[in-house]
């Protein structure tokens, strides 16, 4: 399985981030990307799973948004649904909470082991599904158009492809996330939420690419321009339904920087 994901030279790209369990907002995206034709591709930037279970909680924190509950079994399901209905179109890619289910550390936001928690849910072969889909994700993707697309800030000091080919996913259960961050590649890939300058211009030109377009940190006002070269978005986790945002490109342009992405062309809210 390639760590690397190539796009084509025509039609739509849409880019989404964190879903986190939320099946609405899926659905949402789904519906954007049936709209975009027969040549559109979608892109999940990791992190489709490990969202709050209770929904009737009172005091619902604003941190999480617009409520939701907790569907990442059915999510998954709907992702794979879509994948193979629309085959060669529909990606995910590899984030951190994704990861915990395939050799990487703990994650703990709702539950002290929130890939645990999943699983518990499932019999012995919902567990085995759930972990060879998982292991299907590529790290990163790349497009001609320019961009290149990642779970997290693009600090990873890589010098090509080929350094992301040779990563190894397996390795870090039980170990605290701060090990896994401090691996060279595969934690900034994973974990990090910010990137300097020159960090972000080594690594999209490493991969023939000019914009890395990720998401991972959360931007209350659906997205974010940090230099010339990326831009955080935020789809649905930890935001209100009128601030989330996905990104759809053409894939036969060419995109130098993040100037060329303009809200209510190619940053659209989710909910209209």
């Amino acid at each position: 399985m390639s760590r690397v994901l190539r796009l084509p030279s025509r039609g739509r790209l849409l880019v989404c981030t964190d879903l986190q369990g939320n099946l609405g907002d899926f659905v949402a995206m789904a519906g954007h990307f049936a709209a975009a034709g027969p040549d559109a591709h979608l892109v999940i930037t990791g992190d489709l799973v490990h969202g709050p279970d209770d929904e009737t909680a009172d005091d619902w924190p604003a941190l999480l948004g617009t409520r939701y509950r907790d569907e990442s079994v059915r999510l998954l399901q709907a992702f794979e649904q879509l994948a193979r209905a629309c085959p060669g179109r529909v990606h995910a890619l590899l984030g951190n909470h994704d990861h915990s289910h395939v050799g990487g550390p703990v994650t703990s936001k709702f539950h002290p082991d929130e890939a645990r928690a999943l699983e518990q849910r499932l019999d012995p072969a919902g567990v085995l599904w759930l972990r060879t889909l998982i292991s299907s994700f590529a790290l990163v993707a790349t497009a001609p158009c320019g961009v290149a697309l990642l779970h997290a800030a693009p600090s990873a000091p890589i010098d090509g492809p080929d350094d992301l080919e040779a990563l190894t996913l397996d390795g870090y259960e039980g170990r605290p996330f701060t090990d896994l961050l401090a691996t060279p590649v595969l934690g900034p890939l994973l974990w990090s939420r910010m990137a300097r300058d020159h960090e972000a211009e080594r690594f999209v030109r490493a991969l023939g690419t000019e914009v890395a377009i990720y998401g991972h940190d959360l931007v209350r006002e659906g997205w974010a321009k940090d230099g010339p070269r990326q831009l955080c978005v935020s789809t649905s986790f930890g935001l209100v339904d009128a601030a989330k945002t996905y990104v759809e490109l053409d894939l036969g342009a060419h995109y130098h920087s993040v100037d060329d992405f303009h809200e209510g062309v190619e940053l659209r809210r989710l909910h209209h």
